[in-house]
């Protein structure tokens, strides 16, 4: 079964800040940018933009140069990301929330990246990482003194604009490569499809290596309108929700559960807020509509919910679905919807064959969305993305590893994975890739990550360990794991077990230990702070 989206022609340039310059040239009075008390226009942030461009440039940082980019919620973070696209360079975001052991081996997965952009208290979480290290706020840069005219620099459609990580099974992050017409096709999608324009104003809300975060930073500033910026490194749901309403904000772009936080505040506060919004742009993990039907049906809220589905591979997002039946949702699987524009999604089975309608099978995701790949990635790992012949010709498809089927009216439903990879606060994680960073720790000898699902879809991660020796304390593991795993990736329960069961292969039986912790924790010595 395949899901077809609208077929768009693409422009010969299909550069996104190309669209950022054109406002600042025809508005360049226009809010463009908030954070805390400050305020840049269209025109004072392209300035800015260009000054830090022709920077990298004058030191032969442009073409296919990679940089780095490790910086708070800022003015500054704002405008490096867009100067490192004007010099005709791809960036990277390496998150300043992150332990800085896992920056460094995030880095290491990059050896051509040429430099690192960063600031004020991010500069030390860069130590000991390679590439000249550029300190973006550092006098002795000048960059006053560079021209605030926009650089020509040749890109082509299919060069890269970001790379952004994703957990890998082997315990290390693999670098995702996304294109400039990937990108361009799925902001164009949503300033079309859903009428964006100058006054859908943005919060950024997630995490900055996120990939949410790459569409919610550039949405804004495409279509013209405002992006705002939290003044803090680390989400304060309070400060978020009271900017929402101060502000008027129109869009977001985050996860379920992230929405459930700001739902939560509206509720327990008796305002309204959050009423607002147009849009708010659901991805990264599976909804539970029952958590927000509530609120998204009261009286007087305009907002549109869109439950979303994609990957980083992908751009991002894939299909996407307009909320509405709210009673229906409580008996059945929520879709996520009809293909973005220029993009197929094929439901194939085991052998890259097309299944009926209603038949589940492997997603995989065709069209300019699919990125360039894995950089320095083993063959084994570039093997999800696949070249084959459909209709005489070759199509170049990535396999998602997400089980699916294809409803009557054209819709996408997902089920679930097929690999042990899962979804949590918006995250997509490898489960071994936690087990690798348990597994490492002294008072461990073996370890299994389990998503378990304590409210309808939402998923939290279990790790059953046999300990090597003593009992494990939980507290001490939970407070080594923070060194090197993002806060996402560390287990939030841990289970002792003496062994694991095996099935007729002698391998692990994960359903039935899922099975054990689900249905009894107690009988395995659970410990849940």
């Amino acid at each position: 079964m395949a899901l077809i989206g609208n077929r768009t022609p693409l422009p010969a340039e299909p550069l996104a800040h190309r669209v950022f310059e054109e406002h600042a040239r025809t508005h360049p009075g226009r809010l463009a940018l908030t954070c805390g008390d400050e305020r840049f226009s269209y025109g004072e942030l392209n300035a800015r933009a260009n000054r830090f461009a022709h920077h990298l440039m004058a030191h032969g940082i442009t073409d296919g140069a990679i940089v780095g980019v490790c910086i708070d919620r800022s003015p500054e973070l704002v405008s490096t990301i867009l100067g490192i696209l004007k010099a005709g360079a791809t960036y990277v975001p390496l998150d300043p929330t992150y332990p800085a052991e896992r920056l460094r081996l995030m880095a290491s997965q990059l050896p051509q990246m040429t430099a690192v952009a960063a600031a004020g208290d991010t500069l030390p979480l860069m130590a000991g990482i390679h590439g000249h290290l550029i300190d973006v706020n550092g006098p002795e840069h000048r960059l006053e003194l560079r021209p605030t005219t926009d650089p020509s620099v040749q890109i082509r459609a299919d060069d890269l604009c970001y790379v952004v990580f994703t957990s890998g099974s082997t315990g290390t992050p693999k670098a995702t490569a996304v294109r400039h017409e990937g990108w361009y096709n799925l902001l164009n999608w949503l300033r079309v499809e859903y009428g964006l324009d100058h006054n859908s104003s943005n919060m950024l809300l997630s995490s900055f290596g996120f990939d949410i975060s790459q569409r919610s930073l550039m949405a804004p500033l495409f279509t013209g309108a405002a992006l705002h910026l939290l003044p803090s490194r680390s989400f304060d749901i309070g400060l978020a929700y009271r900017l929402i309403g101060e502000l008027g904000v129109r869009t977001l772009h985050c996860a379920p559960s992230t929405l459930y936080l700001l739902v939560d505040r509206e509720t327990d506060k008796g305002t309204d807020a959050l009423t607002g919004l147009h849009y708010v742009f659901i991805g990264g993990e599976p909804m539970s509509a029952a958590r927000v039907a509530d609120w998204a049906t009261r009286e007087g809220n305009g907002c549109v919910l869109l439950h979303q589905y994609g990957v980083a591979e992908c751009t991002d997002v894939a299909a996407s679905h307009r909320m509405v039946d709210y009673p229906g949702y409580a008996n059945s699987r929520m879709p996520v919807g009809a293909p973005v524009y220029n993009t197929e999604i094929r439901i194939l089975d085991e052998s890259l064959t097309e299944v009926a309608p209603g038949e589940v099978g492997e997603i995989c995701i065709s069209g300019i969305s699919v990125g360039a790949g894995y950089l320095n990635a083993d063959p084994v790992q570039q093997k999800k993305f696949v070249t084959t012949e459909r209709d005489g010709e070759p199509v170049r498809f990535y396999r998602t590893g997400d089980q699916g089927y294809a409803t009557e009216a054209g819709e996408l439903v997902v089920v679930g994975r097929v690999d042990h990879q899962v979804k949590v606060r918006g995250m997509r994680i490898d489960l071994g890739d936690v087990e690798h960073a348990v597994r490492r720790h002294k008072k461990v000898r073996d370890v299994v990550v389990l998503p378990v699902s304590d409210d309808e879809q939402e998923a939290r991660l279990v790790a059953v360990v046999i300990p090597a020796a003593e009992p494990i304390d939980d507290r001490t593991l939970r407070q080594d794991l923070l060194e090197t795993l993002p806060r996402n990736m560390v287990p939030q329960e841990f289970v002792e077990v003496s062994a694991f069961p095996l099935n007729p292969n002698g391998k692990i039986d994960r359903k039935v230990l899922a099975e054990r912790v689900q249905t009894d924790r107690a009988v395995v010595g659970s410990r849940t702070r």
